[in-house]
């Protein structure tokens, strides 16, 4: 009954074992995802405004993998433009907009 006793070998070894776990676990924490921007930066709304003309089609995805900025303000970006006159929406669907050039 009650197991075998723990001589101090195994004590010894169970610490280090436990010490390094935590150290795994601090470098895991270390490794953060880059932070996305809710507020767009004026120079970065400029630079859209230049480059998405250029796109044969955009959608909000591409705009959020490209500025990192967050999904929401990337499809705001992308209503307001179209209200504007920039863009043109081409299809809409439940989950993604695809928009156009308006040239």
């Amino acid at each position: 009954m009650g197991g075998a006793k723990k001589t101090a070998p195994k004590l010894s070894k169970a610490l280090k074992e436990a010490e390094e776990r935590k150290k795994e676990a601090e470098k895991k924490k270390e490794i953060t995802k880059s932070t996305t921007a809710s507020v767009v930066d004026p120079k970065v709304l400029d630079q859209i405004k230049k480059e998405v003309p250029k796109m044969k089609f955009v959608t909000p995805y591409q705009l959020y993998s490209k500025y990192n900025l967050k999904y929401s303000v990337s499809k705001d970006i992308l209503e307001s433009m179209a209200k504007q006159g920039a863009l043109k929406l081409m299809k809409s669907g439940r989950r993604v907009d695809i928009y156009v050039p308006a040239a």
